[in-house]
């Protein structure tokens, strides 16, 4: 058994909240009324799709005390305590449940459309290069205490107690930092409430997820959520500081939101920031000189692409933020190895490059192909599909492939309830300018779709299969089943006899 507190006491940590009912000792607080029985506090949340309100009752029978945001019939004697609304509340009653770690945290949130997790990762990486032992939440791992897990919660960003416990976590573990990657569902629905953020770091802010916030301007306001929590945060040791894109089209509505300090940075603009003397990019990666302060270091990110590099600016302006020196980010951004799914390597000695990337979004496809391309020798050749999970262009998809690929198969992606070969005749709508059987194909198994392209690359060659990146399962309409991109790929290769070891 963890700590406790008394319900009362928990009560007093998040403002208006009342208690009624008898004393209860609370040793965890729970969002899901299946989980919940003696010792816990289930915090009824309304959702999308369910209202903890409705299964109140049941967790009281249970052994539960309550907290609700609206009146509910609780059995007699039932210990309970009014929110004035759930979802910010929950974030509170987690964190002081855990002693609001945050508190004892320098703390990073990184948000934006694309290149949210890749930066999460550097960022934590330089911290902890420069001797800031640090860990961080993300869509791919989790790092807490020195242990790497990988994130199987089905979430990128998961719910506030599960949040809270890993910052606890990672605090008697002798961490010093903390970077949390926070989505616009997470923000919105403050999963990362009371994480006492010191630096708000956005990557870029286009728009996505509309299935879920319904415009684009609710999406923004999502992101904007993060410089708001930020500035109001506890204060601690480092000015409060929202680190902005000075390249990206959302720089002037982020600006425009109060807080301590902003720092930029930029390519093209004139950042407080900067990357200049780009060298051509090549399979090893990018050089650049990193500037800031007058002061300049140089930089081998050992992955391609500007976009990245973009990706590296944000990472660095927040460890600068947070004290680095420009010494100090310059050499851990340089020995920063990338990230498990995002234009990782497979190489059983093949004799063409190949690459597994979670480019899911006509966006994300686009930058990734784009900076491959000064790299490639010969054929540059990309397998994907058009996910349901989300409501990005399929069409658009097609559009991006036929742009920058020599050679393409359009395959299956989390189809979900939706008809693989609909979604397949959906993004080949937007092939332009290509013909069906010789620029590329379409090959709706998954696993014979690998094997097709990997069977017809040519030595200097450039193959990424993309789209699922570091995930371990492919959701279909009766449930998710087992899947690994990288580990059939390297069945594939040696099948094919492709494989060298």
């Amino acid at each position: 058994p963890g700590p406790q507190m008394r319900l009362s006491d928990l009560a007093a940590e998040v403002p208006g909240a009342i208690v009624s009912g008898p004393e209860y000792n609370v040793g965890r607080v729970v969002l899901d009324s299946r989980h919940a029985g003696p010792g816990d506090l289930f915090v009824a949340v309304p959702g999308s799709h369910a209202d903890g309100h409705d299964f109140a009752a049941a967790a009281a029978a249970a052994g539960a005390a309550i907290a609700v945001e609206r009146d509910v019939a609780l059995p007699d004697g039932s210990a309970w305590l009014r929110l004035p609304a759930a979802r910010p509340g929950l974030a509170e009653l987690a964190a002081a449940m855990q002693g609001r770690p945050a508190r004892r945290l320098l703390v990073v949130g990184v948000t934006g459309t694309e290149g949210k997790t890749t930066t999460t990762h550097m960022t934590a990486h330089v911290l902890e290069r420069a001797g800031l032992a640090s860990g961080y939440l993300s869509t791919v791992a989790h790092s807490v205490a020195g242990v790497y897990r990988p994130n199987d919660s089905g979430m990128s960003t998961m719910q506030a107690p599960q949040v809270q416990e890993q910052l606890a976590r990672m605090l008697a573990g002798g961490a010093r930092a903390a970077v949390i990657e926070a989505t616009s569902h997470a923000l919105d629905q403050d999963r990362v409430g009371a994480c006492e953020f010191d630096v708000a770091a956005y990557t870029n802010v286009s728009s996505d997820h509309l299935d879920y916030h319904g415009t684009a301007e609710a999406y923004r306001r999502a992101k904007l959520r993060l410089i708001d929590l930020c500035a109001a945060s506890f204060g601690k040791r480092v000015q409060k500081t929202a680190v902005l894109n000075r390249d990206d089209a959302s720089f002037e509505m982020l600006a425009a939101r109060p807080i301590a300090r902003r720092l930029t940075y930029g390519i093209d603009s004139d950042a407080d920031v900067r990357a200049t003397d780009l060298a051509p990019a090549d399979s090893a990666g990018t050089t650049f000189q990193l500037r800031a302060g007058g002061r300049s270091a140089p930089v081998h990110l050992h992955l391609p692409g500007r976009y990245n590099v973009a990706n590296a600016l944000c990472a660095g302006a927040s460890c600068l933020a947070l004290g680095l020196t420009l010494d100090q980010v310059a050499a851990g951004l340089s020995d920063f190895a990338g990230v498990r799914g995002r234009l990782e390597s497979v190489d059983l000695g093949q004799a063409f490059r190949l690459y597994v990337d979670f480019a899911d979004s006509p966006f994300s496809l686009n930058h990734m192909l784009s900076a491959l391309r000064p790299t490639t020798r010969g054929r540059l050749m990309v397998m994907f599909g058009a996910t349901a999970r989300s409501d990005h262009g399929r069409a658009e998809m097609g559009r991006a492939a036929s742009d920058h690929a020599d050679f393409f198969v359009i395959t299956t992606d989390d189809p979900l309830g939706e008809d693989p070969a609909e979604l397949a005749r959906c993004v080949q709508a937007g092939v332009v300018g290509r013909d069906l059987g010789r620029d590329y194909e379409v090959v709706l198994d998954r696993a014979q779709a690998i094997r097709r392209i990997l069977a017809v690359a040519r030595p200097g060659d450039v193959v990424v299969l993309a789209g699922k990146g570091h995930e371990q399962t492919m959701m279909l309409a009766g449930g998710n089943v087992p899947w690994d991109d990288r580990g059939e790929a390297e069945r594939a290769l040696r099948e094919l006899g492709l494989a060298a070891e």
